[in-house]
């Protein structure tokens, strides 16, 4: 039960950060379920325009799920290519095969061999966090269809993890802008606001930059195959030196690449004690020297509210928890993966939260 929620919502499950992943590539992804996932995600998780999308549910009756008669998806799959082949077919877990333990990439294969298609699938059982599935789903897609390199001398920046589930269009385009600053000949963020052409040109990449824990399977894959160096980080447009006039602490409660990496950024300030507060999956890999805390629980993000923080920077729906009595200032940016649809996209840049924090420390 110490899991159980009253006030929060649970984060979004693995299916939907891969359907949230695979959204803007228009290749045929499949939930594979039947009921309730696909509803869920398109209810709750995902806020762009699904007309002329091809995400779908399977549609199994009960008795098919049960069985676990695969020939019924793939006669649906064969059906649904035969007019308007897609670049890729996903296959998507959900908890019904998760739990008679259906084999995605088998029935993938099957797939690919009948349509000439390239097809995955993504082990999603609706159990873990969505970073995990979205990161799987990344990895994979550039597994199947990311063409070989071209040597063009140019400086291409991949954006790795880039997704609705952590950040908003305004924030994708502040942080493209940043590396082009930065010496970057081009930047492309592949799976926010890009499409399969850039996929198919991933590997042309000069360096990858991983902005979220999603990007992290996709960076360590692309290394390995191709030997494109990869670091992990958001490149902020500041340096966050501030002189507070008294000792501040203070909590940031989100992914773990964001938070983390604002957490060390605060901390090289003298009169500064900032904790890092991780809701979903975290990696050793990550700003190892930052100390962090997983916050898991309504319970356990109930408690670490409620102590003496100065300022708390999190979702807007953290400061239910918050003491009746609290006076701590509390900095809003809306986290998808948690709050959904109840806050719209935010247009704030990622300068406009530095702003605050400078603002609310001097």
């Amino acid at each position: 039960m110490k899991d159980f929620r009253m006030i929060l919502p649970n984060p979004a499950s693995d299916t939907a950060g891969a359907a949230s992943m695979l959204f803007q590539l228009n290749g045929l992804t499949i939930i594979h379920d039947a009921a309730g996932s696909m509803e869920s995600y398109i209810t709750f998780d995902e806020e762009r325009e699904l007309e002329g999308k091809r995400t779908v549910a399977s549609r199994l009756s009960r008795l098919e799920a049960i069985t676990g008669d695969d020939s019924i998806l793939l006669t649906k799959i064969e059906d649904a290519c035969a007019d308007n082949p897609p670049p890729f077919i996903a296959i998507l877990g959900s908890p019904v095969p998760f739990t008679i333990g259906t084999d995605l990439e088998g029935i993938a294969s099957e797939a690919e061999f009948t349509t000439g298609i390239p097809a995955f699938g993504v082990n999603s059982g609706g159990f873990e966090l969505y970073d995990k599935g979205a990161g799987e789903a990344l990895k994979k897609v550039l597994q199947k269809t990311v063409q070989p390199p071209e040597a063009n001398g140019g400086q291409l920046v991949n954006l790795l993890g880039a997704t609705p589930m952590d950040y908003s269009p305004a924030e994708i385009a502040d942080l493209e802008q940043l590396v082009l600053a930065n010496g970057a000949d081009s930047v492309n963020n592949l799976t926010m606001t890009d499409g399969m052409e850039q996929i198919y040109g991933a590997a042309d990449a000069a360096y990858n930059l991983v902005i979220s824990t999603s990007g992290l399977p996709a960076a360590r894959y692309l290394k390995q195959k191709y030997g494109i160096p990869y670091s992990i980080g958001i490149p902020f447009n500041s340096d966050l030196v501030i002189a507070p006039e008294s000792p501040k602490k203070i909590l940031l409660i989100g992914e773990s690449v964001f938070t983390k990496q604002l957490a060390q950024l605060l901390a090289q300030n003298d009169g500064i004690d900032v904790t890092a507060g991780i809701i979903s999956n975290d990696d050793a890999e990550i700003f190892p020297d930052v100390s962090s805390m997983l916050l898991h629980t309504e319970d356990a993000i109930r408690t670490e509210v409620r102590k003496d923080y100065d300022i708390i920077l999190g979702d807007p729906l953290y400061k239910e928890l918050l003491a009746p009595e609290s006076t701590c200032i509390f900095i809003e940016r809306p986290h998808r993966a948690l709050s959904g649809r109840l806050y719209p996209f935010s247009e704030y840049k990622l300068t406009h939260y530095l702003d605050k924090l400078k603002e609310c420390l001097t």
